[in-house]
């Protein structure tokens, strides 16, 4: 009767015990190899806190006990003598095993997530390596970004131009906060006012924005009040030698770029990254995406999913392109019941009264600040009037999801339409929106 080596019995025994990871060192290179699962079904692990073994080509064998988080190390040496024949015959099959793994493969992205901009943000790297570096870069941007445009912190330039408003005093702005002032501005214009930076006043009449819950919607004349202080059309800002500066010219008047700061603070960390030689990752701040390279060779990009706005799964998916940017706006996200009856945080800007009737949008575009901005004015719009925007704005696509739960439908772009891939068990009706 054939006897086991110590050695080889100590390895074949964890091949079936769960998430135990192997790793053989090749003549040439190394690579990390399979998590045995139970059933003996070799599947890849990188998250491995347990024992990892690696076999040894060597004249002395030689099994390497090691602590996964780098601690204390043991090794059992055997003899080199020659097996009994069917030692060699499971030595052979083992042995081919292993070096059947002995080929690079690609691992799943590794996401790092945290809190910031009142929101979680995220990096997503094929280069795990290289993702913590990566959160560093969009970490520090979106910071810095917070310190200039949030409205929630007074001591931000933003709040100083709010707190000054009504004076004759013009506050100074950094270029990241003109740049979006004016996009915002700019798609005021365009939007004839649907979209408004100026909004605040009419979402505290509502009882959003830190404002006392209401018994009652506003009424005509309150309502009125408020959107005479958000006259988008009274704030221009002014370029000057040393920078811009920006004035607000009635008292009561709030400027809010939460619709607009997350997307271009997701470009500017984009950029970062970019310039600081890293590929192949996804920026993620609250939902707006900007790509850049892809999730795996000849993917063309990553993979992302329109939100079922009645569940909480999703109804398609589509490949992002290296480059481009997705944003989502829905009536999901923030809302305000009064009389039982529930109010989307997402207003009109020509009415001041809540969107009804949609559920969700989501955008493509060229960058983030675009994509971001678009979501939430063709949510304003609707599919005819947004699409009709739409052909002002090149290399951008959406579609809009209606508030009927009972049947989703999509109404999509061409160009967003025809690379959608169905997605869970819902089903949905798409129409194509033709410009």
């Amino acid at each position: 009767m054939n006897t086991f080596p110590s050695s080889l019995s100590r390895l074949v025994g964890n091949l079936n015990v769960e998430r135990w990871a192997l790793s053989v060192e090749c003549s040439r290179y190394s690579h990390r190899l399979f998590a045995a699962q139970p059933r003996g079904r070799l599947v890849h692990n990188f998250n491995v806190r347990r024992s990892a073994f690696s076999v040894r080509r060597s004249h002395d064998p030689l099994v390497h006990s090691r602590s996964a988080d780098g601690g204390s190390a043991r090794c059992v040496r055997g003899q080199a003598q020659r097996p009994a024949p069917t030692v060699n015959r499971l030595l052979l099959t083992v042995y081919c095993l292993l070096l059947s793994a002995c080929r690079p493969f690609n691992a799943e992205p590794l996401r790092i997530q945290w809190l910031t901009m009142g929101t979680f943000a995220a990096v997503q790297c094929v280069d795990r390596a290289a993702a913590p570096k990566a959160r560093d870069i969009a970490q520090a941007t979106f910071d810095e970004l917070d310190a200039d445009l949030s409205v929630w912190n007074p001591g931000t330039p933003l709040s100083a131009v709010n707190r000054a408003a009504g004076s004759p005093e013009a506050i100074p702005i950094s270029a990241p906060f003109a740049t979006v002032l004016r996009a915002a501005l700019d798609t005021a214009s365009a939007s004839g006012g649907a979209f408004n930076p100026l909004i605040g006043p009419v979402m505290r009449a509502w009882g959003f924005n830190g404002a006392d819950s209401r018994p009652a919607p506003p009424e005509p004349a309150e309502l009125t009040a408020a959107l005479a202080l958000a006259d988008w059309h009274a704030v221009v800002p002014v370029s000057t030698p040393t920078g811009t500066t920006v004035r607000l010219p009635a008292a009561g008047m709030r400027l809010d770029l939460g619709a607009a700061a997350k997307g271009y603070a997701v470009d500017l960390a984009w950029q970062r990254l970019a310039a600081a030689g890293h590929t192949n990752l996804l920026v993620d701040l609250g939902g707006n995406l900007r790509a850049l390279g892809e999730a795996a060779p000849g993917r063309g990009g990553w993979r992302t999913g329109v939100r079922n706005p009645f569940t909480s799964g999703i109804l398609a998916t589509f490949v992002l392109r290296s480059g481009e940017a997705v944003a989502t706006s829905g009536n999901y996200e923030r809302f305000v019941e009064i009389n039982g009856v529930r109010y989307a945080h997402i207003m009109d800007g020509r009415t001041g009264v809540p969107v009804t009737g949609m559920a969700g949008v989501t955008v493509t575009a060229p960058d983030a600040l675009t994509a971001d901005i678009l979501s939430t004015t063709l949510f304003i719009l609707g599919p005819q009037k947004g699409a009709a925007l739409l052909r002002s704005r090149p290399g951008c696509e959406a579609l809009w999801i209606p508030d009927t739960s009972s049947k989703p439908t999509l109404l999509a772009t061409p160009g967003l339409a025809a690379r959608l891939t169905p997605a869970g068990n819902a089903p949905y009706t798409l129409t194509i929106l033709r410009p």
